[in-house]
């Protein structure tokens, strides 16, 4: 009896983690399929983008100009974090806090 529900367990257990590839692609095919999801989704923001300036002039280009100040600063506000994690005394000593 014990024993048969160890196996179901067992069998449970192996089900789970053999979760893997499931599109049958090479890990290649799967590169190629992402980096082309990838350029379509840059070439779509960058067709938006020139959309706005067309239509919208000086106030679009404000708005860019105030989207792409706002991502740089994430930008350096994650590299920050990064490396505070990586080293917290360090980055404690830096800052003066």
């Amino acid at each position: 009896m014990s024993r048969e529900i160890s196996k179901a367990k067992g069998d449970k257990k192996a089900a789970a983690k053999a979760k893997g590839n499931k599109e049958d692609l090479t890990p290649a095919q799967r590169a190629e399929r992402d980096a082309k999801a990838m350029r379509e989704k840059a070439e779509a923001k960058a067709k938006a983008k020139a959309d706005l300036l067309a239509s919208g002039g000086a106030d679009a280009a404000a708005q860019l100009a105030e989207e792409e100040k706002k991502k740089a600063a994430m930008r350096a506000k994650q590299r920050e974090s990064k490396f505070a994690n990586a080293n917290p005394l360090l980055a404690k000593k830096l800052t003066g806090k």
